[in-house]
């Protein structure tokens, strides 16, 4: 998500706060009209706001006079409706929506609008506002962002909440993934819990990938967040190459793995190379992965005996040179999960298995 720019709010030509002398009206096209006038509209100071306004707005009305004022921009193009809502005044943003009639959905820097800028401020009060005047809840920014993925971005359980009660769609797309991969990309419960209870698509994979909420919460290490998503009906053995099994045996996921198994994963389901779970864990050295996984693997041809000891003495004929690369590859893609890279992260698991 693209983020307002910080510009010096508090200040402007002529010491913060100062009005522009007897409002003279040859000032319209000085700078500094247009800095005190953005001055007072952050500050919440809504008398100077209305002399402003009513200078500017001599001989327009109507939407003239909304067009006049949505034009007064700062050096970062910010207006004044997203002044006010960063400087969380609602009067002021109450007079310029139902009195002056500025679009609620004017654009500023980045494609964002107002709403996105009470956003920003985690202002719940002036986003529910918005909201109610019929703020625009799929408005994209620059980065294609919606204010539901913004809020998400942020951690803030209330907004999304907020946000899918006005009706925002839960399963929009930003770079091929939805607001529910990331929130189990990241391991956020909370909001994840929120977006299921909203009928959120858990069935979703992620473009490029093929992977599910479940894989991403699964590469994740999140159970919290595997646990909600079963709960709400998510395919135990997932809907791509890899299963969810699969990928908690590749990374180790204990906790993760032997959940899978009482859902009912299928532990007999192969990687692209023909590899069962067991001996992805059994070549990583963990043995009580195996153990989780042994009661409900079917015999493997060549594993001459079959116990846990057995596999794990059958696995240790892979090249060393073969582990070192695909624990350098398990790495790095935890790498770019933390860095919320999830897209060059799946591809990493995906080649790291094959």
């Amino acid at each position: 998500m693209a983020t307002l720019p910080h510009p010096p709010l508090h200040h402007h030509p002529g010491g913060a706060g100062a009005a522009l002398p007897d409002w003279d009206p040859s000032l319209i096209a000085n700078p500094d009209f247009d800095l005190g006038f953005l001055q007072a509209a952050f500050e919440g100071d809504l008398r100077t706001v209305k002399k402003a306004v009513r200078v500017l707005g001599r001989g327009a009305e109507g939407r003239r006079l909304a067009e006049k004022l949505e034009a007064v921009r700062d050096g970062f193009g910010m207006g004044l409706l997203h002044r006010a809502a960063l400087g969380g005044s609602l009067p002021v943003c109450r007079y310029l929506v139902e009195h002056v009639r500025m679009d609620i959905d004017v654009l500023g820097p980045h494609g964002t609008t107002p709403l996105d800028a009470a956003l920003a401020r985690q202002n719940m009060e002036l986003a529910r506002y918005f909201l109610e005047q019929g703020a625009d809840t799929e408005m994209l920014d620059a980065d294609g962002y919606t204010p539901l993925h913004f809020a998400a971005s942020q951690g803030d359980v209330g907004m999304v909440e907020l946000l899918l009660s006005k009706g925002a769609h839960p399963d929009t797309l930003n770079h091929g993934g939805t607001v529910l991969h990331y929130a189990a990309t990241h391991g956020r419960d909370d909001i994840l819990k929120v977006l299921l209870d909203h009928h959120a698509d858990h069935k979703k994979a992620l473009s490029g990938t093929g992977y599910t909420a479940l894989v991403l919460a699964t590469i994740a290490h999140s159970l919290k967040c595997v646990q909600l998503l079963l709960e709400a009906g998510a395919d135990v053995d997932g809907v791509g190459k890899e299963t969810p099994l699969m990928i908690a045996a590749t990374a180790g996921a204990t906790d993760i793995l032997k959940c899978l198994v009482l859902a009912g994963a299928d532990a007999n389901v192969p990687d692209s190379l023909g590899r069962a779970p067991i001996e992805i864990a059994a070549r990583s050295g963990r043995r009580e992965d195996v153990e989780i996984l042994f009661p409900v693997t079917s015999l493997i041809p060549g594993v001459r005996e079959w116990s846990v000891d057995g596999i794990i003495s059958h696995v240790k004929s892979v090249r060393p040179e073969k582990k070192a690369m695909l624990a350098s590859a398990k790495s790095k893609a935890n790498e770019a999960f933390k860095d919320g890279n999830y897209l060059v992260a799946a591809r990493i698991y995906e080649e790291a298995t094959q």
